[in-house]
Formats: C-alpha cells, structure tokens, sequence
C-alpha cells in the first residue's frame, strides 16, 4: 500500500471523452505537486486550501467521495463531470477597488480634532467639522444634516462666514475698530468674545463684513468619524459612520481589493417593487451586513458589504437572489448528472467542513452516501432541499463548522423541508444540521425512501414555479395534503377577491412578478394560483378599489396548484369590431356619472378607443 496521496485526475486526450485516473502524489501542504499525466487535466481531486495554485481546479467532492464513500469508477466519473460542469457554469462580473482616503471628522474639542488630524493626516485627508466652540482652522456648523447617497454620504451644514472675500482690500479698519479684539488679523472672529457691536461693520469703507453672514455648504465624503461626545442625527442607514471605538472597523475599509459580484438580484422576477417602495423585501432582513438596499430600481447588493453567508439566497422566494457560484440551475444540473441511488444519505459542506472531515477519517457512513462541497451550505432555501429529496436524498445532512445558532435561516428552510417530507412520506429526520465535531456515521445512514420511482420532470422555470412542481409532484405520490402555517418568514399565502368591488383594472398583475395573479383579458376574469403567491402583499397595497386581501399560509391541495377564479365580470364589447375594452360594470358607473352632464355626447362611448376616433370623424 502506498503511502503517499491518492488523488484522481479528471483528464482528456485530444478528441476523446473526458477519462478518470488514479495518481499517486508526494503532497506537501502549501506547495504545488507534480503528477505523472501526459494527458490535459480538466480537474483533480484535492483541497485548494492545502495546494493552492496549482493551475488546474482542485475538487474536494471526488477527494471524499472517492476516500471515504469509496464510489466506483464509473460515479467517480460522473462526480467528475457535474464538478467540472459546475464551474464553467460560474459567470460574475469581478472588479477592483482603491480606498478612498477621505475622511470626515465631526466634534465638538477643537483640541480632539486637531490631535485626530496630526495623528493621521498622513495616511487620510481628513474633513474637520466642529460643533461647538470656533478656530481660524476649522469650520464651526451652526446646522448640520448629514444624508445617505450613491457614493457615501452627503453632509449639508452651514458655517459663518462674516467676511466678503470679494470685498475686502484688507485694509485693517475693521481690526482697529473692534472693541473687543476679536477679529484677528486672519479676519477670523472669535464668536465667543464678540458682541455683535457691530463697530467692524460700521468701520469697513467696502461694505465687506457682516457679522451675521452665514455659507450654506455641501460635502460629499465616503465615511464619517463621530468624535466622543458629539451628538448628531445620523441618517436611516448609517454604514459608514463610525465613533471612535469603531476606527478598527473604518481601517478595515482602507484597501485595495477585488469584488466578486456573486450574490446577485434579477429584478424581473424580484416581488420588490422599487417605484412603489414595498413589497417583498425578505431579502433585507435576512442580511446581517448591510449589504442588501430597497432603491427607486428595485433591491440592490452591494458587494463591497456582502460576505456571502447565503442567507439571503435561502429566504428568496422567487428565486431573484442568486449565489453565483452554484445557481438553482447549476445545482439542479449537478444532482441530474451525478444521479442519486434513491435513498442515499448526501452530505453538502463548505471544502473547510468537508476537509475537517476527511482528516477524521473515523465517520464513514455505512451505505450509499454522496458528499457534496457547497461554498455556503446557509443559501440552501426548501426548494434546494426538496429537489434533493425528490430526485433521490433519503436523508441530508448540512455540515456547519462553527456555532449553529448562525444558521437560523438555515434551520427554518430546513424544518419546513423535514416537516412536508414527514407529512407526505412519514420518514424520521430527512434534514439534519450537524458541527463537523458531531459527525457520526452510523447515526446519518441512509434513510427508508417510500417513493417508489424518483422525480424526472424538468425543471423550466423559476425557483417557486420549480418548488411548485416539486411539491404538487409529492401530493399526487402520497395522496396527502400539507399544511402550512402562517408565519411573517415563510413565503406562503392566500390571495382573496372581494368580485362585487372588483373593477377589473388589473393594476394587481402589473405588481405580481411572479405571475400568482393573471388574467384571461377576452373573458375579464382574474385569477390567482396559491402555489405561486410569496406573500409580498403588494397586490394588496396597490389595488384602487381595495378589495384584495391576504391570508398567510396555505393549505396544499389540488385548488392550489391549479388557478382559481377569484373575480369575473360581464365584458364590455365594441359596439362596431366588437374588441372587449372594459367591463359592462365600470360602463354603466361611468354612464350613471355622466348622465347628469347635459352637454356630454355619451354615444361614442359604446365604441373602443379605435372605433371611437373613426366614429368622430365619420360624424363631422
């Protein structure tokens, strides 16, 4: 037996298929290894953390799978392929960054400041505002408002500005005339000793001073330093201003570096409207960074802030925020290429919790099992859980490397997930989030899969529209009916229709991305499909007529896959091509209000907008 590193190479020769081959290596961790391979490696198994750089992608998927799961040839082979399939599929816009030194500083010691200025003022350009007392050096606010933007921060303030540039000759009347000494000779005046006598004013031949003039100004600035002691109104956002305890934080953010677009929002399906200002926004909530912001274009991730926890990914409904480096589409891809033996128990890790575990080397799972290397296990949302258990998972178990109270989002997709699993196919623990530490083998075997074929239908639309069939597909199989609770945090809800207030305006449709609500325009029905309803309640909100409402949860049985009737009304024909244009309804309440104009030719309004114009030129 050797004892050196055993490590499979993902090759391919010029024309031929991709081949799977065994390689012993002297590895020593840090440093790249040679390998004995004339072929061109596409991917090796391996831990990027342990040989970086080795200018072939390294996967720990077929480094654990092959040692601990000990899969055959042929899987190994597959395994292969979904990695190396998952990583052409990796596309986000990368760009760097350079700090941007410039740095606000509001007190109220002139003292603090000036000591704050000489200590960094080589390493920051240094904006002094002060609060309280006066210096030739610094400005004095007598208002300050300071405002989020684009860039930073906008801070408008006002200043005393009581000498005229333009005006002033310097001829020192003004100096000679203060009775008080306090304006020196850099025409600064000491407001603390001045009296407002008003003799400068009196004294200046030009016209130049006033003791009351003030300057509106505007700064824009990348951060803000709060000094101890100053109190401020700070801004609804306030990320980027710091106190004093907080330099640690601000230094962190003087560097150069590269940004990874990877979290990403497709605002075409996202149940957020930024015209409106309400909606979805279960994404914000979810980001402990600050990094996800509601703007007039709709949700926006800021990639500077986002550490990529996943737990946006996870509480997205619609499937608008996405983990670029394994995309709902990618990851449905990767379970369809490696193909799951029904009831197998799959393990998904960060390469950290995956490597940790491979070094135990003493939790093997006894049976089937899969490991699969997630760069985030916390953006698994219900559908990624379900897919996996459809398409084949017995059982799944979510390593986390460090304390679990973390991953809160994570334990809520995961307890809906084990409970719709339990109510459709009665199987103990089909979920399960487990430290590295805990791993025990035995203890995750797989499980008892009651379905007697796995799912192999397509995946076509978009992440809820998926879940819906996911779902609708486990109903039919079991013949059960699921039930879920109403809950601010779960996307669930039931959309209702008041039809005799209903005016058939349709303006409910402009806000459902998702396309919950449509419509048959020919016929004026409205129609809602519960399966895909997230809760956002902005049908709600912009209804005119007021007469939608919303019920958190849902109930899964046959009427809410399917689109249901939830308003209808009697079409209202062109009189002359006999297009529908609006409802009988809204034309009678039109009429009724026009009837009482005298002067107001009612006829034309029998006919579509078309026909209405021909019929007022035929007419003259």
């Amino acid at each position: 037996m050797s004892d050196n590193f055993s490590m499979y190479l993902f090759t391919q020769r010029s024309g031929s298929q991709p081949e799977l081959l065994r390689s012993e290596v002297n590895l020593r961790p840090g440093h790249p290894f040679e390998v004995d391979s004339l072929e061109s490696i596409l991917l090796a198994s391996g831990f990027p953390a342990v040989t970086p750089n080795m200018g072939f992608p390294l996967s720990p998927t077929l480094q654990i799978n092959a040692d601990l799961a000990r899969h055959d040839e042929e899987l190994l082979s597959r395994i292969g392929q979904a990695e190396l399939d998952k990583l052409r599929a990796v596309n986000f816009r990368s760009f760097s960054v350079d700090h941007d030194p410039r740095l606000c500083v509001i007190g109220s010691d002139v003292a603090a400041i000036k000591k704050f200025a000489d200590t960094y003022g080589g390493v920051l350009e240094v904006e002094p505002i002060l609060l309280k007392g006066f210096d030739p050096e610094i400005p004095t606010a007598t208002e300050i408002a300071l405002s989020r933007d684009a860039d930073g921060f906008s801070i408008e303030y006002s200043v005393r500005v009581p000498v005229n540039s333009g005006r002033c000759t310097y001829c020192g009347a003004c100096g000679q005339a203060c009775p008080e000494s306090c304006l020196d000779e850099q025409l600064f005046i000491d407001y603390p000793l001045c009296t407002f006598c008003k003799e400068c004013e009196k004294a200046c031949p030009h016209d130049a001073l006033d003791v009351y003039g003030a300057e509106r100004r505007v700064m824009r600035i990348p951060a803000i330093l709060i000094m101890d002691g100053t109190e401020v109104d700070l801004p609804e956002n306030y990320a980027g201003i710091y106190t004093e305890q907080e330099l640690e934080k601000f230094w962190a953010t003087q560097y150069s570096c590269q940004v990874d677009e990877v979290v990403t929002c497709d605002t075409s399906i996202c149940q957020y409207s930024g015209k409106l200002g309400y909606g979805c926004g279960m994404c914000i909530g979810s980001c402990p960074h600050g990094a996800i912001q509601a703007t007039g274009n709709g949700i926006k991730v800021d990639s500077l802030k986002c550490e990529e926890c996943g737990g946006c990914i996870a509480t997205c409904p619609t499937g608008a925020m996405q983990y670029q480096r394994f995309t709902d589409e990618s990851f449905i891809n990767y379970l369809q290429t490696v193909g799951l033996e029904a009831g197998c128990t799959v393990v998904l890790g960060s390469e950290k919790a995956l490597h940790k575990l491979w070094w135990q080397r003493g939790s093997e799972i006894e049976g089937n099992c899969l490991y699969i290397c997630h760069d985030e296990v916390r953006a698994l949302s219900l559908f990624h859980l379900l897919a996996l258990y459809v398409l084949g998972a017995g059982r799944m178990v979510l390593l986390v490397d460090e304390d679990q109270a973390h991953f809160e989002d994570l334990k809520r997709q995961a307890t809906l997930a084990t409970s719709l699993i339990k109510t459709y196919c009665e199987v103990p623990e089909p979920v399960v989030i487990s430290n590295v530490s805990d791993f025990t083998g035995k203890q995750f075997a797989p499980a008892h899969y009651p379905l007697a074929e796995t799912f192999t239908e397509a995946f076509t639309g978009n992440r809820r529209e998926n879940l819906a069939v996911i779902l609708q597909y486990l109903t039919e199989k079991s013949g059960r009916q699921a039930r879920i609770k109403g809950h601010p945090q779960l996307p669930f809800a039931t959309v209702s229709c008041n039809a005799e207030g209903c005016t058939q305006c349709f303006a409910c449709l402009n806000m459902c991305r998702i396309q919950a609500l449509s419509t048959n325009e020919d016929q004026l029905v409205l129609r809602s499909k519960g399966a895909l309803c997230v809760g956002c309640g902005g049908c709600v909100r912009v209804c005119p007529e007021k007469v939608l409402s919303l019920t958190p949860g849902a109930t899964l049985d046959d009427t809410w896959f399917e689109p249901q009737t939830i308003a209808e009304a009697e079409p209202m024909k062109c009189k002359r091509c006999g297009k529908v244009f609006g409802s009988k309804k809204t034309f009678e309440k039109v009429m009724g209000i026009l009837a009482s104009k005298e002067s107001v030719d009612t006829s034309h309004f029998e006919y579509c907008e078309d026909c209405r114009v021909i019929n007022l030129f035929e007419g003259e």
